[in-house]
């Protein structure tokens, strides 16, 4: 009898693993990113904080950006325009087997920034251009 292979869909982070060829460690939170831009781009931003260090990636499935163009990631407390408000330049995602990577550590806890933005960047003026990826731990 043959044997039926049932199709498996991957979740984000399956995928994300599968493309840089890590595992994603299971003590970390976890934020799924969802392209905002009308384009199909994934990603996926962990998080922890443990002995005095924040600890924060992002892995994502984007486009090449247009040549001088860069990505940029951000953490976001609050609303723009309202008290509290808060944004944090996690810097450059870099090109890394096929996606694009962030690895941001800080001795300052961030675990209050529950909003992750990466963004399309033509200018370095720590300001957010154009909005690609976001989710929320």
């Amino acid at each position: 009898e043959e044997e039926r292979k049932i199709p498996q869909t991957l979740s984000v982070e399956e995928k994300l693993e599968e493309t840089f060829k890590i595992e994603i460690p299971e003590d970390v939170s976890k934020a799924e990113l969802n392209d905002v831009s009308g384009g199909n781009a994934t990603g996926l931003a962990t998080r922890k904080f443990e002995n005095n260090k924040f600890e924060h990636a992002v892995l994502a499935d984007l486009p090449d950006p247009e040549i001088g163009g860069f990505y940029e990631g951000w953490l976001v407390k609050g609303e723009e325009g309202k008290e509290g408000f808060s944004l944090v330049s996690t810097g450059r995602l870099r090109a890394a087997k096929g996606g694009y990577l962030l690895e941001f550590r800080s001795s300052t806890d961030y675990s209050d920034h529950n909003k992750v933005v990466v963004t399309l960047e033509k200018v370095a003026d720590k300001k957010p251009e154009t909005h690609i990826l976001e989710g929320n731990f």
